[in-house]
């Protein structure tokens, strides 16, 4: 799989995995954008807004709390050099402002939790990374972000 899904074709994807796997470790299935020593900087495969991407942990990991020294500083240098890449590429959101902040989220997901989320998640640790904007729009999903060729912006 080398290109971006709609929620519907990703929920199909992930509700294929057998049980145990993880969509994550399988570095193959991802748009792979960039790498460090205890990093991958991916596309998410089915973006919630344009630029959508992620970082993942080389090492299955399923909480920040699990990585080590080395792995967090790491992530630290490796973080400012895709955020500092993105600026110099001078984005574009769709209403032709430019790029100029982001949001660095982290999932984090409990099992069993009564009345929880059944909307299957890779257990993964994984650090979404969008371009953020101003106002209560922020938050709307974009459907048409899956229509950038995503590899426009790679490091590799």
């Amino acid at each position: 799989m080398k290109q971006l899904l709609s929620r519907k074709e990703y929920e199909e994807m992930v509700g294929a995995i057998p049980s145990g796997a993880c969509v994550i470790c399988e570095v193959e299935r991802q748009i792979l954008l960039g790498t460090s020593e205890h990093w991958y900087w991916i596309a998410s495969l089915s973006p919630y807004w344009r630029y959508h991407t992620m970082f993942i942990s080389k090492v299955h990991k399923e909480d920040i709390n699990e990585l080590t020294p080395d792995e967090f500083t790491d992530f630290q240098v490796f973080y400012t050099k895709v955020k500092q890449h993105l600026l110099s590429l001078s984005l574009l959101h769709v209403d032709g402002k430019p790029v100029d902040q982001f949001i660095l989220m982290v999932r984090i997901r409990e099992e069993d939790v009564p009345g929880g989320s059944t909307y299957p998640k890779p257990k993964h640790l994984h650090l979404h990374f969008v371009p953020d904007r101003e106002g209560v729009e922020r938050f709307l999903l974009d459907d048409a972000a899956i229509a950038i060729d995503i590899r426009t912006i790679a490091l590799i």
